[in-house]
């Protein structure tokens, strides 16, 4: 686990968190006065099969306050922010309290974002009685009157383990920023029924959990939430407010059933349609990544005249008279309110030597022009040095679609060369020219199948009680037939890909290339579909494949992938990814 810092887009400041695992992605978000290592004994274990991502709220830990009287808009409008910076995806999402606050709003305002959530402790449409005496209590705390003493007594009992809980978070409370405190237990206060009127259109699959013994956020409030939302369960545990402290391994398992659960939504008078909200997003997307596209930068400035970039593979012509063309944003991006109120874009289209320009506009920084040559087009974008071509636009027209928006430009200006351009397909980069050049060295050539369903990796014994990737000595049939008997053998319905990484094992004295391949469902002949964890890298004992195994992992939580050349021990890993 380790614990670490992000600067958000303006104007949220600085985001404090703990991460750990790798897999589907699982944010935490605790309640007000506390901090993220309240959810420390669920990431343990939920980090063995997930990217575990503990959010500090505003004003709690290491996280930048919001401004003071921020309600939970403003809070739902930073979690937004965060997840953007962090360049998730969607999420699996839980919050305790305040934080269950959070997470219905975001689930009723971003459904696209989740695949699901659940709410710890949360609250719901309090009685008159319950909301006058905690609005009172929020005007005590924003004048500076604040009483630990009472809501401890309210939380916890007088076992060992609850006194145990109950000195941790009289800690956490003792040390957060007053004003943040006060700034979101007021949101607290005022927020409990802020999105019941559209609680209906949650499809998630929810899960209400409190305590039996809550008197704040009680049973009937989580059964209440369970049956108004389309896919809610709900759980009733023992103990009070604090559950995810005081029976701490209950709602671990709790949270493991929930992420078990289908991650789609369920409505009965659509269940034998084929709506796209009944598909599993990730097949879904596998199934769009099977187009072969090409990989551009799309550039453009924001309001105070800074450029601005991101890599996408959403890109299409769309008419000749007027001439115009197209490229798809997600709503999540950071540059979505700079793009779609720009006066206009430029296309790159980048080049197959390209591939750390890509890598360079794909993932978070401060400024990714600095280390690129640029120059500004005729109708005023950023233009990159060196790509295939490039068409600078003005603004001809934005359409709202789904979790994305169109962004139509009419072509002002364009250049081509005779450079051949960058691909892309099946979470792969396509670049015929390095493919040609390696499987062109035939000799002493080992071909190994990076063979991956659901974020987890095919794995064999090594003979030497270690584990492998399946991988054979290239024959004279050449390398694609090598790799077709690799898959044969594995007994699995898999889909050749495309090369993965390409090195030379001096210790071997050999050339190594890895397909990349996605697997279809059905039990392997040999070796087993394994998460990628820390424990299971050390089981790895070929150090090439373990550094190769490594990077994998790290860009399958990116949804970001890249061919590395070099050595066994050296090389240039450049990545490349669909999002914007």
């Amino acid at each position: 686990m380790t614990s670490t810092t992000l600067q958000l887009s303006e104007p949220y400041g600085r985001l404090g968190f703990l991460a750990a695992g790798s897999g589907e992605p699982l944010v935490l978000i605790h309640g007000v006065g506390l901090q993220s290592a309240a959810w420390g004994p669920q990431i343990e274990t939920l980090a063995k099969s997930h990217r575990v991502l503990a959010l500090d709220m505003p004003g709690h830990g290491a996280s930048s306050p919001l401004p003071a009287g921020a309600d939970l808009h403003a809070h739902v409008e930073w979690l937004r922010a965060a997840l953007t910076a962090l360049d998730t995806g969607p999420i699996n999402l839980a919050g305790h309290s305040m934080g269950a606050l959070i997470a219905g709003g975001f689930a009723c305002t971003y459904p696209g974002m989740l695949r699901r959530v659940a709410l710890v402790n949360g609250v719901f449409c309090r009685s008159d009685e319950a909301r006058a005496a905690v609005l009172g209590r929020a005007d005590d705390i924003a004048a500076g009157r604040i009483d630990l003493e009472t809501p401890l007594s309210r939380w916890f009992g007088d076992s060992p383990s609850e006194q145990q809980a109950r000195s941790a978070v009289a800690g956490w409370l003792s040390q957060v920023d007053p004003s943040g405190y006060a700034t979101a237990y007021g949101a607290f206060a005022r927020g409990d029924a802020t999105y019941s009127d559209s609680w209906s259109q949650i499809g998630c699959p929810l899960l209400a959990l409190t305590g039996e013994a809550d008197p704040n956020s009680t049973p009937d409030m989580a059964r209440a939430m369970a049956a108004q939302a389309q896919n809610g369960e709900v759980e009733i545990l023992p103990g009070r407010h604090m559950v995810n402290l005081t029976v701490a391994n209950e709602v671990t398992a709790s949270l493991t059933r929930w992420l078990q659960r289908p991650a789609r939504p369920r409505d009965p008078s659509k269940e034998t349609q084929m709506a796209a909200t009944a598909f599993d997003p990730r097949a879904l997307r596998d199934a769009f990544g099977t187009f072969m596209t090409g990989v551009t930068v799309v550039t453009s400035h924001d309001k105070t005249g800074q450029p601005l970039g991101f890599t996408a593979n959403s890109f299409s012509s769309v008419s000749l008279d007027p001439p115009l063309v197209l490229v798809c944003l997600a709503n999540s991006s950071r540059n979505y309110a700079a793009l779609t109120q720009a006066s206009g874009f430029a296309v790159n289209i980048l080049a197959e030597d390209q591939k750390e320009i890509s890598n360079t506009f794909a993932r978070p920084s401060d400024d990714r022009f600095a280390g690129v040559s640029w120059k500004v087009g005729p109708q005023g974008s950023p233009i990159l040095a060196g790509v295939s071509a490039w068409f600078d636009c003005s603004m001809f027209k934005t359409v709202e679609a789904g979790d994305h928006v169109i962004l139509i430009g009419e072509v002002k200006g364009f250049d081509t060369s005779t450079a051949p351009g960058l691909g892309y397909a099946r979470g792969a980069y396509v670049t015929p020219a390095a493919e040609a050049e390696a499987l062109a060295q035939e000799a002493n050539l080992v071909v190994s199948a990076l063979i991956e369903r659901a974020g987890e990796v095919l794995l064999v014994d090594d003979g030497n009680g270690g584990l492998t990737l399946p991988q054979m000595p290239v024959g004279r049939a050449g390398a694609s037939a090598a790799l077709a008997e690799l898959i044969a053998a594995s007994g699995l319905s898999a889909d050749p890909g495309f090369i993965y990484s390409v090195f030379e094992d001096k210790a071997r004295e050999h050339q190594h290339i890895s397909f990349l391949c996605q697997a279809a469902d059905g039990a392997p002949k040999q070796g087993c579909f394994t998460p990628l964890s820390p424990s299971t890298m050390m089981e790895v004992t070929d150090p090439a494949l373990r550094i190769m195994l490594d990077r994998f992992a790290s860009e399958s939580r990116m949804g970001n992938y890249g061919v590395f050349y070099g050595t066994q021990t050296s090389g240039d890993v450049r990545t490349i990814t669909s999002r914007s």
